[in-house]
């Protein structure tokens, strides 16, 4: 029998399962990759989520309290929220002779730990009467939001 004959291969060689289990891994970590992508932006989307209810909530508390004078701060409660909070007097010409205030109200929440869901700004206009303001009643005549 001669050396370089032709034997009948069974089976695969080498080099043949080699390259499988090449293709076969890339094929497995591109999979991973995408779904833990998917899984960072699920997590990033339910944190933006939650910063934005926790600023509607802070908006809706500014809106109900009294603001006699023009006003900017900052909150930082337990839970890890930050909130830049500014109230200040636009139009102040036009609406004095009616009797009328209008405030602008911005409120900007943001979650102290980095999450990469960033800060949600909501900003909004609220109406008061002077008579109200000279009463400390502060009821509003007006108010709407936008999310920016």
């Amino acid at each position: 029998m001669n050396v370089f004959q032709k034997r009948e291969l069974k089976g695969f060689t080498l080099i043949e399962i080699m390259i499988s289990l090449v293709l076969v891994s890339l094929a497995i970590v591109s999979v991973i990759q995408l779904s833990s992508a998917n899984l960072r932006n699920l997590a990033v989307a339910g944190d933006r989520i939650e910063i934005l209810e926790r600023a509607n909530a802070k908006m809706r508390e500014v809106l109900d309290s009294d603001h006699g004078e023009d006003a900017s701060w900052k909150e930082i409660n337990d839970d890890g929220y930050s909130y830049d909070i500014s109230v200040t007097e636009i139009l102040r010409d036009r609406s004095s002779a009616l009797g009328v205030r209008l405030l602008d109200i911005e409120v900007s929440a943001k979650l102290r730990r980095q999450t990469g869901a960033g800060r949600v700004t909501l900003k909004t206009a609220k109406l008061v009467s002077r008579s109200a303001d000279l009463k400390n009643d502060g009821k509003t005549a007006f108010h709407g939001s936008s999310v920016h």
